[in-house]
């Protein structure tokens, strides 16, 4: 089982605008966990989804799974989703994409971005947050740590009505050893 939150679960709450479920904690009197031992390095494999129109490198195989959510504005819409984990759970590597109808994003790509990235931090205390661009495809980066010490790295773009979502987390005490590799390695094809 993974020490993570599943990351449909991260998906569903960050594509609603909510905080994330604190993750599960030790039964009372339980001894604190340790540090683990750094894991062997598990080397990255190039992934591309045709139908996400997308490449990037995981950690191994992704899952990949697809749910129907209903946002805020009654809006549905599907939201695609490919994860792998690594460091024996300890991190996981998380592409999401879906699309949006013209309206939702009428008042421009960094209005939906900041909104996402809103919902996305809500009760985390933000680290980072800079405007970034992919070839021309407006974007956002930002970092955020919760209270029990798991770590979020989020890319976001915007390509016309197509909202993905690049994310690392992590938990207390260990780093996302693939993260620069993973978040580097995106295309929008």
């Amino acid at each position: 089982m993974s020490k993570l939150n599943t990351p449909i679960l991260v998906a569903i709450l960050m594509i609603a605008g909510t905080a994330l479920a604190a993750p599960p904690q030790p039964p009372s009197g339980a001894a604190a966990p340790q540090a683990a031992p750094p894991a062997a390095e598990t080397p990255m494999q190039p992934y591309t989804s045709s139908d996400g129109r997308f490449s990037i490198l995981f950690p191994g195989a992704p899952s990949v799974s697809s749910e129907s959510l209903t946002l805020k504005n009654g809006e549905t819409v599907t939201l695609n989703e490919f994860s792998a984990e690594d460091d024996n759970g300890n991190s996981s590597y998380i592409v999401m994409y879906n699309d949006y109808a013209a309206d939702v994003v009428s008042d421009g790509a960094q209005a939906l971005l900041q909104r996402t990235e809103g919902g996305a931090v809500a009760g985390k205390t933000r680290l980072s947050d800079e405007v970034i661009d992919l070839h021309g495809v407006p974007g956002r980066a930002y970092t955020a740590v919760d209270s029990d010490g798991f770590s979020y790295s989020v890319h976001e773009f915007l390509a016309g009505t197509r909202f993905y979502q690049l994310i690392a987390t992590t938990t207390k005490d260990h780093t996302a050893a693939h993260l620069d590799q993973f978040m580097n390695s995106f295309n929008i094809m």
